[in-house]
């Protein structure tokens, strides 16, 4: 007894050493200030990002806190709205922080704009522009706009100060959007991480930079009925930044659950795709079983995808950054993603700053090879209904689309192309749109393997470029059917290999194959390769359908292919 008393009185000053205080309330008059007699909405809720508490009768609340920099947020009931902001940061870790809200009519169906890596540079200002400007001008009214993290490039290889100043560059290049603003950390966002010189000791060191401009980085809001959680996708292991949702994150999760009727649907939101998580993603699912799960937000990938959660859909935005991060990303990625919720259902659509009618090729899905036959089926984002036709046009072949039908959030159409005689290569899928204005074009690519070889006279050998990935035996890499080298065993993950293409091996339309080779345990390895190029006089190419491939694990050898048109 005598050793839990003692527990009892040292656990609080060893774990606490501040307080924040406040009250959270309508603000009947609309001055910003608490007065007495103006009470909490039923359902509010404080938390620092560990303890969650409600207000008291009359709005206060109290949290002891660690002696450090802390950020306090309110969760704020549906049919209200933070008047001032729904997080404080306080630097001292206590302090007084007080939540005015306001009653806001929130009905359904409404929409939001779904935003991700948008990897700011300093001369990214006018497409920046164009971006914000886009969301601005889309007709009817948006509720808010969610960021999905990498907002800069990039602060964890850098000094903080010098994140600081990226940082607060996108701050002004998206301080123009009309509606609110929600911000989750991404992996560029671990300020000084990737960087030696940089102190752990420093404030705004790790999560600690981010958390002092945008807030806390696990969260939840609510909006007309519909809960939004917020997760942090990243962690700060033993000073190294790695990929995976911290146990406070997860412990914070949990809890914040149990504050949650379980009628409540429920959108997710993150930047590393919780379908990139693994177990994670599968405890992540638990902690929601048996709830309503519309549907979860996430970025990373600087791609188009789609993936079962949790009951839901979970959707990748693409990248508002697709015209000036570069890297080795997917095709059309698009800037950004138009949700609209309809009761426990969503309809979206993605858009594109850069295009009148952002374009959305549904089938032929980008990885599929052609050879006599396009079986076309698009969406694209036309809200005000201008589009009248679209012409379709690929390697010659040519038809006129006049039947667009609504569909959710966008206008679609299909049909059918017979393909003439081509030989193997990537041809151009051409789209263009009628409407407003000059009309749109819309190029997209894709591999065609007819079974016929053009005539092809390469002037001199070719480097072949990659990245490896979990690379565990010396797996082969083979040209137009020929082994021209091995992957190295040992390489470490996101090692760099080359290996020439002699000038007899190169045709116009290359297949590279990735052969797995046997482990000493038996079976065969599973790996993946990325940003894999080919360069020849001086023009590199890469397949158009993706930027690496994953080889899986396997009893036998298995391969899987890419393709690369060296036409000029």
């Amino acid at each position: 007894m005598r050793r839990l008393l003692l527990l009892l009185v040292f656990l609080p000053v060893f774990a606490t050493a501040g307080t924040i205080s406040g009250h959270v309330f309508l603000d009947a008059n609309g001055d910003g200030q608490f007065q007495a007699g103006e009470l909490p909405p039923a359902g509010a809720l404080v938390s620092d990002g560990v303890a969650i508490i409600a207000p008291a009768a009359d709005g206060a609340y109290q949290l002891q806190t660690p002696d450090a920099p802390q950020v306090v947020f309110v969760v704020n009931p549906s049919g209200t709205w933070a008047a001032a902001g729904f997080y404080r940061y306080l630097p001292a870790g206590a302090g007084q922080a007080d939540f005015p809200l306001i009653r806001q009519e929130q009905k359904q169906p409404f929409l939001f704009v779904h935003g991700t890596d948008l990897h700011i540079y300093d001369n990214s200002d006018a497409p920046m522009a164009r971006y914000v400007q886009a969301v601005n001008d889309l007709p009817g009214p948006v509720a808010f706009v969610v960021h999905t993290g990498d907002l800069a490039v990039d602060t964890t290889g850098v000094l903080p100060t010098e994140g600081e100043r990226r940082l607060k560059h996108y701050q002004q290049m998206v301080s123009g959007l009309k509606p609110p603003l929600f911000h989750l950390p991404g992996n560029h966002e671990h300020a000084g991480t990737g960087n030696a010189l940089a102190s752990p000791a420093d404030p705004d060191w790790g999560k600690g930079l981010y958390r002092r401009l945008f807030g806390p980085c696990t969260y939840a809001f609510n909006y007309a009925g519909v809960g939004f959680i917020a997760m942090d996708g990243t962690d700060v292991s033993s000073g190294k930044l790695q990929y995976g949702i911290p146990k406070e994150c997860l412990d914070w999760l949990q809890a914040y659950l149990t504050h949650v009727d379980m009628a409540t649907p429920l959108v997710m939101m993150i930047h590393e795709e919780f379908f990139s998580l693994g177990p994670q993603k599968t405890q992540v699912e638990q902690m929601l079983q048996g709830r309503k799960v519309i549907m979860a937000l996430s970025g990373h990938g600087h791609s188009l995808s789609r993936a079962p959660f949790a009951g839901g859909t979970e959707t990748e935005g693409g990248a508002v950054s697709y015209a000036w991060h570069g890297g080795p990303f997917g095709p059309n990625p698009m800037a950004y993603h138009l949700v609209r919720i309809v009761g426990n259902a969503f309809e979206d659509i993605y858009g594109d700053w850069a295009e009148r009618y952002p374009v959305t090729v549904t089938k032929p899905p980008r990885e599929a090879i052609l050879k006599d036959q396009l079986h076309l089926e698009a969406r694209f984002l036309d809200l005000k209904n201008e589009v009248t036709t679209v012409d379709v046009s690929f390697a010659g072949a040519k038809t006129t689309v006049t039947t667009l039908q609504p569909l959710g959030l966008g206008r679609a159409f299909t049909c059918d192309l017979p393909l003439p005689a081509l030989t193997d290569g990537v041809y151009d899928l051409v789209l263009t749109l009628h409407g407003a204005g000059d009309p749109m074009v819309e190029h997209q690519p894709y591999v065609v393997l007819a079974g016929t070889e053009a005539p092809f006279t390469a002037a001199g050998p070719a480097r072949l470029k990659l990245l490896t990935y979990n690379v565990n035996a010396a797996d082969l890499v083979k040209v137009n059917g020929q082994e021209i080298g091995q992957l190295p065993a040992d390489a470490k993950s996101g090692q760099g290999a080359e290996f020439e293409i002699p000038t007899t091996l190169l045709k116009r339309l290359n297949t590279v194959e990735f052969v797995s080779a046997p482990l000493p345990g038996g079976g065969c390895d599973d790996f993946w390769v990325g940003n894999v190029s080919i360069s020849h006089q001086g023009k590199t190419v890469r397949d158009p359908r993706m930027t690496g491939v994953a080889v899986p694990k396997s009893p036998q050898p298995t391969s899987r292919a890419m393709y690369f048109d060296l036409q000029p």
